[in-house]
């Protein structure tokens, strides 16, 4: 019985310490205060996480507007600091300009789904873009 209790007070520090792990495809919304283009619109990261590092791509769209981003990160704890670096693909009207955005995105979970939301940021290069919030949903992995 005292094995049991040693051992638990070993290993509690340790599980509660693990590092969560961003990896996947999260699916969901991205807002925009008001000023903004549009309100809401359809926004996925795919993320890969080696130790604290995360890089991948951000996908975000309105009807046939589109963009598809780089970007890179890091983890810490339960909360992952997002930049986007670079336009991979997109399609968007004469008078439109990309946002990089910024985020910090807190991952938690609510029943059996897991979930990652924060406020975002960002800047076309040439202004400050309006910001909001992004609310994300981890895809269950496909065989």
């Amino acid at each position: 019985m005292k094995l049991w209790f040693y051992a638990l007070l070993f290993f509690f520090p340790l599980l509660a310490s693990a590092q969560k792990d961003f990896s996947g495809v999260w699916k969901g919304t991205l807002t925009q205060e008001p000023g903004g283009f549009a309100p809401v619109y359809e926004f996925e990261l795919y993320l890969r996480q080696d130790g604290n590092k995360v890089t991948g791509r951000s996908y975000v769209a309105i009807g046939s507007i589109y963009a598809v981003m780089d970007l890179k990160g890091v983890q810490e704890g339960n909360t992952v600091h997002l930049t986007e670096t670079n336009i991979v693909n997109n399609w968007k009207r004469e008078d439109m300009e990309w946002c990089y955005k910024k985020a910090d995105l807190t991952m938690y979970i609510q029943g059996k789904q897991v979930k990652l939301e924060g406020p975002w940021s960002g800047n076309t290069g040439h202004n400050d873009c309006i910001p909001g919030k992004i609310y994300l949903k981890k895809e269950a992995p496909r065989a």
